[in-house]
């Protein structure tokens, strides 16, 4: 008989839930990664195919994010623990939460 946590991994792999699991700690980890204040102005809205689209408030921010949006990315996967988000797309339209 396997134990549960040798049997876990495995089975949630095969159902897809780890990589969706993942999919959704990108998205609540975003607020962290940048800090509440900012995360009220750089909304994560969605990650499709590897790519996390942000709404910004204003075009600046959104110019500013993508400046830093490698540091962003390897620090969001860091805290993911896995390379799920590959590019990083900011675009403004969003007002603050």
């Amino acid at each position: 008989m396997r134990r549960i946590d040798a049997a876990l991994p495995q089975t949630l792999r095969g159902l897809g839930i780890s990589r969706r699991t993942r999919q959704a700690q990108a998205l609540w980890l975003w607020p962290q990664l940048l800090g509440k204040d900012l995360a009220n102005e750089a909304r994560a809205e969605k990650l499709a195919g590897g790519t996390l689209w942000v709404s910004t408030t204003s075009t600046a921010l959104a110019h500013q994010l993508h400046l830093e949006a490698g540091q962003l990315l390897e620090r969001l996967n860091a805290m993911i623990g896995a390379p799920v988000v590959r590019e990083i797309r900011f675009r403004q339209g969003g007002g603050p939460r």
